[in-house]
């Protein structure tokens, strides 16, 4: 099921304000133009508020602009670890406490 979900990037917050600016829309004339509410505009422009599936293909397909992470984090590709098989246990990750 979640599989087929794409990753919302960690800049999103910023893309979003940044295309905005861009077209010089405000924050209402945004949510007006989206059919949603300004205070969901300025939530998801601080990142205090994950933009849903659908509101995330109206701010991409409005502002011409791309919400999804590319291929994951750099954390991701630089931890290093787990056995030869490429498979993962709890005991790779979890650092005891002595």
């Amino acid at each position: 099921m979640f599989d087929d979900m794409d990753e919302l990037a960690t800049d999103y917050d910023d893309r979003v304000r940044n295309a905005r600016e861009e077209k010089g829309l405000s924050q209402s004339e945004l949510a007006n133009e989206l059919n949603e509410k300004a205070s969901l505009v300025r939530k998801i422009e601080r990142g205090d508020t994950l933009p849903s599936d659908q509101v995330q293909s109206k701010l991409e397909s409005h502002l011409g602009i791309d919400l999804s992470a590319e291929g994951g984090s750099a954390e991701d590709s630089e931890w290093s670890g787990g056995s030869a098989s490429g498979s993962y246990t709890l005991g790779d990750v979890v650092k005891r406490k002595d």
